[in-house]
């Protein structure tokens, strides 16, 4: 219930939609999940009413009594429980509302009434001097308190799957609340040590989730039942009065009993066609008679249904053509006409000479005027405009598999791996949870599609990170570095981290992991080329440098054996080649600006690419046919993009978030944020995400036996890995909260946070607060230079401090390797990587090395002369004023710093050197080429060839 409405919406924050408008300002509500409806009692007007999950149907049932205190369905017994505090009674009527009887009575002020059928419990709060949580049979007798509290309790709830009672109380402090459970026998009492100073209204259970309404904040958080840590926050519209009641409708939260023998009413057994095969039904058809669906007819001896020829019977109501079909019966038209859109009457096909209406397919001139029509397959929505149907853009509403029945019927269908949900529409992926893994610039990021599970999975040494992608095979993460230059891999638990390419990598921005071919695929902005690797770094390669200015976004088809790229560059365009980088292929090159991100759907055969620039999503057939804009408002600055099942994520520079869309329409716009920096390559992890080969088995040597890889377990009785949770992740992690924005209104609109800041919301009031990393500088939030401080981890001696947007990185200077933390000498004599010549030997130093000429003098260089001294360089031009007369022969006295010591020169092979000083040149040399040289005259010295 939000202000005086019900709505919906998927833990996901998607489907969000009014059910019922003006329902009451003061609301009592329920649901029944097998009959698919909501009951709710309008306090202030007395009213019981109803209406389908869907928002249809709305009807009142009865009027009520004034007092109702508590409301709750019986979905086993069809039956209606509500508490009285003015007659201090708990009753139980039909479901109108009628043919009520007392369960209990003579109660304290009863209200918050729940129950469990299955196990034939009701459970309320009395509120009068103290609090009690009382127990009862469902038939109303054995009546216990289970609890007594000195404090007031807000409200109750039940956790059907544990079988454990949830409350709400007063703490010792007047605004605090706190959350406490107990088992139905009030036993194994349970306080969370989380607390909080704001209203709640509403609470529901659900598995590890406990769901309550805010009233201060306008929101719906979700919290993790043990802790009460909270996990994500659902901001609904501000501009409306605050959340009340709330219930998490699930199948589960409403299980049946399997031979429920009180039940006295007639099971029906309702068939489509063939014999009526029901355990119960087709043992007894006197007791329980098969009944038959509309279009079929139940046979002589009733026990089975057979088809009914509408068109034979004339009771069709088609002007001109019928068709029978199993179970039903369509209308035709001749050629030259087209099937109105009452599915009955045939109209001559005359165009209308102005469009105007804003037909989605075309417009006919009738007598009842300009009227819109669709093609064969398609039917007219509820506008009257807009085509649907499995050759409308729409696909029928299906998400996947269309399958015409008829001109203006269909049916979904869902592929291998998926299953069909409630809505006969939607297709869900079979298997362990799917979440989405995000690089945000100085660190990675996973979280589950409903906001669940926020964390960070590596954040050390990290810089910034754009490009990322992960193998579905080994369960390994890959990422690029821009400002250390390298591309990385790791685990998904952040572990095992190992550098495979640290050259010849310039800004990497994207990144594509060919999990079939074991390769992966990365563009380079600032070498303006596209490369390749093996999955160890090896053998890489670059494969599209010619006619490529600046691409970004690359994405990988290993079915098809294709590459497809955007450039963003001078001639902005979107393309394709082979894997090898041939046969290249235009995709789109007209009405771009910066094309950034790119995506395949591989269930579809799609691909996606958003433009950050035009703040656009697009979408066309892989060879560039068929492109249309999905959205192109509400996208600001898009960096990348993702798609699976029904929906396409993008990341938003422009305000920090992760986005999603219907991936057919571009609507039902839902927005995931909390604490992002600049989220930017998008990643789906599940095993249908990468289809082509199961992320989980992997067949060893020895055995055949499949296992499941990395963080993964068997689930038991299907072909998925599940998840596995280690010790630590069983228990929630303290840290990312996200919150899921269901309204374009926000509450921190009027605040105006800058990109580097986040709003925090309380009530009311909100405000910016700078992200890790920043700090407030007048109105914006400006970068720490963390290199300036002195508790960074570089070590000086051996690495470099590099300043990043909200935090800094670790480099290896010169001379050395190693991940910038743990620096490391490089031997460049013993790896090779030196530059002496060939007449040189190399000798390592700390960060470097020094080159000596073979013949005994050091080099400087790549080439050694045979002359000793032709490589010794003059620091000083020429000897201090003491050292005149110093060389014989006419040579010329210079300092050699090697030697430090004073030596003489000339042109000619030999060099005179006076004899007080041979001894010292002799051994300086000796010591520095390690040969042994022979004098051959005072004053002369020369190599002796044949040592």
């Amino acid at each position: 219930i939000h202000g005086n409405a019900i709505f919906r919406t998927d833990m996901e924050g998607t489907n969000h939609k009014q059910v019922v408008a003006n329902a009451g300002k003061t609301v009592l509500m329920d649901f029944d999940y097998r009959k698919e409806k909501v009951y709710w009692v309008d306090l202030e007007r007395g009213l019981l009413q109803k209406v389908f999950l869907n928002g249809t149907k709305k009807e009142t049932l009865c009027r009520t009594e004034k007092g109702i205190s508590g409301m709750a369905i019986d979905w086993i017994h069809d039956e209606i429980v509500w508490s009285n505090q003015l007659k201090g009674t708990i009753e139980t009527t039909d479901m109108k509302g009628n043919n009520s009887h007392v369960l209990l009575k003579e109660l304290n002020y009863p209200k918050n009434v729940v129950l469990d059928p299955i196990k034939r419990f009701i459970f309320w709060v009395a509120n009068n001097i103290t609090s009690t949580i009382n127990r009862a049979n469902i038939n109303g007798t054995d009546v216990k308190i289970l609890m007594q509290i000195s404090q007031t309790i807000k409200t109750i709830s039940l956790d059907i799957l544990e079988q454990r009672l949830f409350w709400i109380q007063d703490s010792s402090e007047e605004s605090d609340l706190h959350v406490a459970s107990c088992n139905y026998d009030g036993g194994s009492v349970h306080l969370l040590s989380y607390f909080t100073q704001y209203h709640y209204f509403g609470m529901s259970l659900f598995v590890e989730n406990m769901y309550y309404s805010e009233w201060n904040t306008s929101a719906i958080w979700s919290v993790n039942k043990h802790t009460g840590q909270k996990m994500v926050k659902i901001s609904l519209k501000p501009s409306f009065l605050p959340p009340t009641e709330i219930k998490v409708v699930h199948q589960l939260l409403q299980p049946t009993v399997r031979n429920d023998t009180q039940n006295s009413e007639q099971e029906v057994c309702t068939l489509k066609k063939g014999y009526c095969k029901s355990s119960i039904c087709g043992q007894n058809l006197k007791s329980h008679p098969c009944k038959c669906a509309e279009g079929y007819t139940l046979s002589q001896d009733g026990k089975y249904c057979k088809d009914v020829n509408e068109c034979v019977f004339w009771n069709h109501g088609c002007t001109l053509g019928c068709k029978n079909i199993p179970g039903s019966y369509y209308c035709t038209c001749p050629k030259g006409f087209i099937l109105l859109s009452d599915g009955k009457r045939c109209q001559e096909l005359i165009s209308c000479v102005n469009n105007n209406t804003g037909c989605s397919h075309g417009c006919v001139m009738t007598s009842d005027g300009p009227m819109c029509f669709c093609p064969e397959g398609s039917v007219l929505g509820e506008d009257g405009k807009t085509c649907s149907g499995c050759s409308s853009i729409d696909n029928g509403g299906c998400s996947q598999i269309c399958i015409p029945l008829s001109p203006v019927s269909w049916e979904c269908g869902c592929f291998p791996g998926y299953e069909l949900q409630l809505n006969q529409k939607s297709c869900k992926a079979k298997g362990p949870q799917p979440f989405l893994l995000f690089a945000n610039m100085r660190d990675i990021r996973r979280i589950n599609f409903d906001g669940t599970k926020y964390e960070s999975l590596l954040s050390r040494q990290m810089g910034e990170v754009l490009a990322l992608d992960h193998d579905p095979v080994e369960n390994k993460i890959y990422f690029a570095h821009t400002t250390l230059k390298w591309i990385e891999r790791a685990n998904m638990d952040g572990s095992e981290r190992e550098i495979l390419i640290q050259e010849g990598v310039d800004t990497p921005e994207s990144l594509a992991v060919d999990w079939i071919d074991r390769k992966f695929y990365w563009t380079d902005r600032g070498k303006s080329h596209i490369a390749r690797s093996d999955l160890n770094g090896k053998y890489n390669e670059v494969i599209i440098e010619e006619d490529v200015s600046q691409p970004r976004g690359v994405a990988v088809h290993p079915m098809a054996k294709k590459l497809f790229w955007t450039d963003l560059g001078i001639n902005p365009q979107i393309e394709s080649s082979s894997l090898q980088g041939n046969d290249r292929l235009i995709i789109a090159n007209t009405d771009l600006v910066w094309p950034s991100g790119i995506t395949i759907d591989y269930v579809d055969n799609k691909l996606y690419w958003c433009d950050a620039k035009k703040s656009v999503i697009e979408v066309a057939n892989l060879d560039g046919s068929g492109r249309r804009r999905l959205i192109q408002n509400d996208v600001d600055h898009p960096f990348d993009v993702a798609v699976f099942e029904d929906h396409v994520w993008f990341s938003n520079w422009a305000k920090p978030s992760v986005i999603r869309v219907d991936k057919r329409t571009g609507q039902n716009r839902v927005c995931l944020r909390g604490s992002m920096l600049r989220p930017s390559s998008l990643v789906v992890i599940h095993p249908l995400a990468k289809p082509g080969a199961n992320p989980c088995f992997q067949k060893t040597q020895n055995s055949k036996k499949k296992k499941c890889q990395g963080l993964f377990q068997m689930e038991i009785g299907s072909h998925f890995c599940l998840e596995e949770k280690t010790r630590e992740e069983q228990e929630p992690k303290h840290g990312l909260v996200a919150e899921i924005m269901i309204s374009d209104e926000d509450s921190c609109a009027s605040v105006n946070c800058g990109v580097n800041a986040q709003c925090i919301s309380k009530g009311k009031d909100a405000w910016c607060e700078c992200l890790e990393g920043f700090i407030k500088n007048a109105t914006l939030c400006s970068d720490i230079d963390e290199c300036a401080m002195d508790n960074v981890l570089c070590q000086p001696e051996s690495s470099e401090c590099i300043n990043t947007e909200g935090d800094y990185v670790c480099k290896c200077l010169e001379g050395y390797s190693g991940d910038g933390l743990n620096c490391y000498d490089i031997d460049e004599c013993e790896m090779g990587t030196h530059t002496c010549g060939e007449n040189a030997l190399c000798k390592n130093t700390v960060g470097g090395y020094t080159c000596i000429c073979s013949n005994g003098a050091p080099g400087f260089g790549s080439v050694c002369p045979d002359d000793v001294f032709s490589l010794i360089r003059n620091r000083q031009s020429e000897c201090p004023p003491s050292y005149d007369s110093y060389c014989l022969h006419g040579g010329v006295c210079i300092y050699v710093s090697e030697l430090e010591n004073y030596a003489c020169k000339r042109m000619s092979q030999y060099c005179d050197i006076s004899s007080r000083n041979m001894k010292n040149v002799y051994i300086g040399i000796s010591s520095f080429a390690k040969k042994w040289y022979t004098v051959l005259q005072v004053g002369h010295f020369a190599l002796n060839p044949n040592i």
